[in-house]
């Protein structure tokens, strides 16, 4: 039987209280009053008005799965802010995560083959070049793939990366150095530098 919902009143936001009890009302209040501000805030972030609400929708899910988890010690309004200032810089580092990686990749083959940037850029087109390097990167073991995505991809130190995967220091440099070695044999068989 459908129940009609209650209009949504403009004020503060709905209580930590029911929205974790799942209240459904609750939590279309909050996406009601929210959404607007937070869009504002995505797009200043991304510059993209698509992007920004697939943000803004992501947000609000993302909220969802994790409200058991809110302590209450800051406003949800504030919460929710974190988690779209998280979700946008997540989106623009994956946006550049290819373009950085192609250009990091290339300078590492053109320093260490003596070839020249353009001699490199010309072997291969732009799409050619973008599948060349996900096939590289995706015949790395694995223990290679999870150091290049920290250190390259997602630009964590050496530090941080290696107190994330359990390693040294040194344990991480060994394996970058092994695992762009890999990636700089398989992308110069492919591109014939």
């Amino acid at each position: 039987m459908y129940t009609p919902t209650r209009p949504c009143e403009s004020g503060p936001s709905p209580s930590v209280q029911a929205l974790k009890r799942g209240d459904e009302q609750a939590f279309r209040c909050l996406v009601e009053q929210e959404s607007e501000r937070l869009r504002r805030f995505v797009l200043k972030i991304i510059g993209d008005p698509d992007e920004a609400r697939n943000i803004v929708q992501e947000t609000f899910a993302e909220a969802y799965r994790q409200i058991d988890d809110f302590r209450g010690e800051a406003k949800v309004s504030t919460w929710l802010f974190s988690i779209a200032r998280h979700q946008a810089y997540g989106f623009l580092r994956n946006s550049d995560r290819q373009r950085y990686l192609e250009h990091d990749t290339i300078e590492y083959i053109n320093a260490t083959s003596g070839g020249t940037e353009s001699d490199t850029y010309d072997a291969v087109n732009h799409n050619e070049r973008r599948g060349i390097v996900h096939d590289a990167i995706r015949e790395l073991p694995d223990h290679y793939q999870r150091v290049v995505v920290l250190r390259d991809l997602e630009e964590h130190s050496t530090k941080e990366a290696a107190e994330k995967l359990g390693l040294t220091p040194g344990n991480v440099r060994v394996r970058l150095h092994r695992a762009r070695k890999q990636l700089k044999d398989h992308l110069c068989r492919r591109m014939e530098c």
